[in-house]
């Protein structure tokens, strides 16, 4: 009976760790379709972190320079998230190359101000 339920622990723990690296190489598969998708479209995009699906608005690619596109894969189109508003900005690479500070990512000093006041 003892060498019975240690064969079943064994064997949950390999189905469970086949399991979890399966998943971890998903993620990195989808990374990577989702870095050669941006990359088709000429977005300026070094590397993609994560694809996740935040507030309804389909899948979203966060790169490593903590910007976020949405994905629309049937549609053959990308769009940039706010970072501030949250608003989603069609791109387009010409408009890019003459405004970039449109598709401007969050930027550390503005993400945590704390206002000082000297007054009583």
């Amino acid at each position: 009976m003892q060498s019975l339920l240690g064969a079943l622990a064994w064997s949950t723990c390999v189905a469970l760790g086949t399991l979890l690296l399966s998943c971890g190489v998903h993620a990195q598969e989808l990374n990577g379709v989702a870095h050669r998708f941006l990359q088709r479209h000429g977005v300026p995009c070094p590397l993609v972190l994560k694809v996740g699906s935040p507030h309804d608005m389909g899948e979203v690619a966060i790169c490593q320079d903590g910007r976020e596109w949405a994905l629309f894969w049937l549609e053959d189109e990308i769009a940039f998230v706010q970072p501030q508003t949250r608003e989603l900005y069609k791109w387009d690479r010409q408009i890019y190359l003459s405004h970039p500070e449109i598709f401007s990512g969050p930027t550390p000093a503005n993400e945590h101000q704390i206002l000082v006041s000297s007054d009583p």
